[in-house]
């Protein structure tokens, strides 16, 4: 049995619904079951499950994430979670469906959206024309000769907004087929020597996306576009070159400038739809962030090819727009060439990066796929024990988002543990080495202050030989015998051990594990000795802040 959520997310006035699936088909549930409801350390609602029921309606909670387990003879059988938003852009989930034709099954697409809490979508190459989106006829192909039925594209999209996903549809912001050249002359963006810069030999030349006519143009397309569809708004994509241009009419172009004029004009068209800019590779992040979009999004390609190169574009990208999560699309290639064991073990070291960092990842879509290269239709399925383990994940991203990419996130890491720091100290009983930056063969640890308490993520890269997040990797070695020591500012603190697929953990000291600190910054003072649980991929140590607005203790 699951459970899976009505909504991949519930706007504050939406009654939460969790489905039982697969109660239909299977025997009655036993008497005594029981749905608990959490948010962080507290429950907040305890329901009695009927022997014949498919689907529980759960009480006004409020806003925040929350997570769901059903109890059946006093042991836990199944797990979900969900988040009620002002507006889903706050903890956007983004993912993708390629497949818009007449094998798309959009109740299957909506039901993997909800069971993986996806409250985005972007819909790939669902256009007729980069140059003209809406088609002259139903069926039509798209610019590289996929099946498409706009029939098909409106159903998914009807399902989607039915199951709280936002559907955005794709469309590249300055490109022209090469049979239109001719129209767009003056605005097309050329090199010194006056050749067009083109994706491909004769697939798509690229016109200035700031240009007078193309951007009347642009606007005019993506209105008819969000009119003659049932799409709520638009992927805005860039092919990441070139940085600067001369345009056909000779004047000189900055790239980065005419996207922040694009999407200012783009808002202005449409100021109903939702919109979201890729920033490739972090171009033009800094210059389109505190534009009229819904969310922050990088695309991520070499140079940016480590685990710390993931959390320093997390980290910059909030800096510029504190209030919305960024979105790394980091495609995982690995899946499509080495066993699923090692690929599984990439994902979930580039999940702990990125959600550790504030921010969520593009990975997922369809039903059970992953993005493996950016022409979408080239992904991979999915193995069902490889779905439940990014179930697990994204269960705990949607549960403690209030701690993992809520706003208000301060990264405290560099003074509090590691160096001469002795605010945090971690032992190991077996020699394992502990680095406040990502390197092979150690525990990567992360200090992070919230509104709500002290975070600390713990990361175990020791079975790493490197930590290029785009490659396949060991299995994660179950670490053993370690211990944080710090000094509690108010008695015997406790700590709450949070990892995937399990319920949190209080982790008392035992005084007798007292230590009296002995370096002159220290004040002799004393530290009390937590013994920890085995860490597997990645676990976060919650100490709540006890005047932190609102209740995060059991009660």
């Amino acid at each position: 049995m699951e459970l899976i959520p009505s909504k991949a997310a519930y706007g504050p006035d939406e009654p939460v619904v969790i489905e039982l699936a697969g109660a239909a088909s299977s025997t009655a549930l036993p008497a005594g079951g029981t749905l608990v409801v959490t948010r962080l350390l507290d429950e907040v609602a305890r329901i009695a499950v009927a022997t014949d029921a498919t689907s529980v309606a759960l009480p006004g909670l409020g806003l925040g994430g929350f997570g769901v387990a059903l109890e059946l003879g006093g042991r836990i059988v199944a797990r979900t979670a969900f988040d009620v938003l002002g507006d889903p852009f706050e903890r956007p989930r983004y993912g993708f469906v390629a497949q818009l034709d007449g094998h798309a099954d959009s109740a299957a697409d909506a039901a993997f959206f909800r069971r993986m809490h996806l409250n985005l979508a972007q819909f790939y190459d669902w256009g007729w024309k980069h140059s003209e989106l809406l088609p002259p006829e139903r069926e039509y192909l798209d610019p590289l000769g996929q099946p498409r039925d706009l029939a098909v594209v409106n159903a998914v999209a009807e399902a989607f907004d039915a199951a709280g996903v936002v559907p955005l549809g794709y469309s590249a912001v300055y490109a022209v087929g090469n049979a239109e050249v001719e129209a767009w002359q003056d605005e097309l963006l050329v090199r010194a020597d006056g050749v067009p810069y083109r994706l491909g030999d004769d697939f798509l030349t690229l016109v200035d996306p700031a240009g007078p006519r193309w951007l009347a143009h642009y606007r005019e397309m993506l209105s008819q576009a969000l009119e003659g569809t049932s799409l709520r708004g638009f992927h805005l994509d860039q092919y990441g070159w070139p940085k600067r241009a001369l345009r056909g009419d000779g004047a000189r172009v900055d790239l980065a400038a005419s996207y922040a004029t694009m999407i200012a004009a783009v808002r202005e068209a449409v100021p109903a739809a939702r919109l979201i800019f890729n920033n490739v590779n972090d171009f033009g992040t800094a210059q389109t962030a505190g534009e009229a979009q819904d969310g922050s999004y990088i695309e991520v390609w070499p140079p940016h090819s480590t685990y710390a190169d993931l959390g320093a574009l997390a980290l910059r990208t909030r800096a510029l727009r504190p209030d919305h999560p960024p979105i790394l699309s980091a495609y995982l290639s690995c899946y499509s060439r080495e066993p699923a064991e090692r690929a599984d073990a990439a994902a979930r070291l580039a999940m702990a990066t990125v959600f550790s960092h504030g921010a969520t990842h593009l990975l997922l879509g369809e039903q059970g796929r992953v993005l493996t290269d950016p022409y979408y239709p080239r992904n991979h399925a999915l193995s069902p024990a490889s779905v439940t383990m990014f179930a697990e994940w994204y269960d705990m991203l949607v549960r403690w988002g209030d701690l993992l990419t809520a706003p208000g996130q301060t990264d405290v890491t560099e003074f509090m543990t590691g160096g001469i720091n002795t605010d945090l100290v971690f032992i190991s009983d077996h020699g394992v080495r502990f680095s406040t930056r990502p390197e092979p063969g150690t525990v990567w640890t992360r200090v992070v202050r919230t509104a709500r308490g002290l975070v600390v993520h713990l990361i175990n890269l020791t079975a790493q030989s490197e930590i290029t997040w785009d490659a396949g990797k060991s299995p994660a070695s179950v670490v053993a015998g370690i211990s944080l020591r710090f000094a509690p500012v108010d008695g015997d603190e406790v700590l709450h051990w949070i990892e995937p697929g399990a319920d949190p953990r209080p982790l008392t000291a035992d005084p007798a594990d007292e230590v009296v600190a002995t370096d002159a910054l220290s004040a002799s003072q004393s530290m009390l000795e937590y013994r920890l649980p085995e860490l597997g991929d990645w676990a976060v140590l919650f100490l709540p802040d006890p005047d932190a607005e609102g209740d995060v203790h059991v009660r």
